[in-house]
């Protein structure tokens, strides 16, 4: 069976060091789901948008894929 090492501990955790840790999670996780949540409400509106402006299929589907490649590359 092969040798494992246990990583150093680097000191005992405070309650406040936790706490920061917990937050700081949360924080992130509600910014990542907020964002994915207005990008999904955007692109919905963006497809109705263009099904009821007549677009084709083809402005519907690249328009956005390059716009959102302007956005990256600026």
């Amino acid at each position: 069976m092969a040798e494992t090492t246990k990583a150093p501990v680097t000191g005992p955790t405070t309650p406040d060091a936790f706490l920061a840790d917990r937050l700081q999670f949360w924080d992130r996780f509600t910014g990542f789901t907020l964002k994915t949540t207005v990008g999904l409400v955007a692109f919905c509106a963006w497809l109705w948008w263009c099904a009821m402006s007549g677009f084709s299929l083809l402005h519907i589907v690249v328009l956005p894929i390059v716009v959102g490649v302007i956005v990256m590359v600026l």
